[in-house]
């Protein structure tokens, strides 16, 4: 089962795993129906995304798990941090990979995942990893990707020119963009863009 609200994301997801040789099942694009579809259709597996509308995808993970024991999980998200990592995999997950992982990666953390082993995509790490984990975001809580994207801002570049370079959808970008307003304490882009200047002197 997959779960993603981003219509086009869904589908090149699904079009991935079916040409993978795996059977879709279902698709969903909240929490609840999630929760509500995984019941009734019992996939072995779900790939879901932790941005949905209704609730995180924390929440629909622990449902699902504590309603299906033998279902394994995969989060695909544009979230890297440590934390958010870590959350996933108490909720039940057993896979993490981010958004802009090549497909290769994505489906080598389903094909572990079906062995039942718990496979982290490259750059991520649990909390409390010990040495040679990726270093914790600065002080201002972003990680490297929001980094990225906060200096684009910075620059003045909208939403449509930041995915271009990117090579993300600008859905993604703008939730970025909201994750980094709201670290960094903005009410607006343009104010953040001021806070991220005055950091980079």
């Amino acid at each position: 089962m997959v779960v993603d609200d981003h219509p086009l994301f869904r589908a090149a997801l699904v079009t991935l795993l079916r040409a993978s040789s795996y059977d879709v099942v279902a698709e969903t694009a909240s929490a609840a129906e999630a929760i509500a579809v995984a019941g009734s259709c019992r996939p072995d597996m779900a790939i879901v995304d932790l941005g949905l509308p209704d609730a995180p995808g924390q929440q629909a993970i622990a449902r699902m798990c504590a309603e299906l024991p033998e279902l394994r999980v995969v989060v695909l998200s544009m979230y890297e941090d440590a934390a958010t990592v870590q959350q996933a995999l108490d909720a039940g997950a057993l896979g993490y990979v981010v958004k802009d992982a090549p497909p290769a990666e994505v489906i080598a953390a389903i094909k572990a995942a079906e062995l039942g082993a718990s496979v982290l995509g490259a750059g991520l790490v649990r909390t409390g990893t010990s040495p040679g984990a990726r270093v914790e975001p600065p002080a201002d809580g972003l990680t490297p990707r929001e980094r990225t994207v906060a200096d684009l801002v910075a620059r003045g570049l909208p939403n449509r020119l930041i995915a271009e370079r990117l090579g993300v959808s600008q859905k993604t970008v703008a939730n970025y963009v909201s994750s980094v307003l709201l670290k960094l304490g903005a009410t607006d882009r343009h104010e953040a863009a001021r806070i991220v200047r005055a950091q980079q002197r």
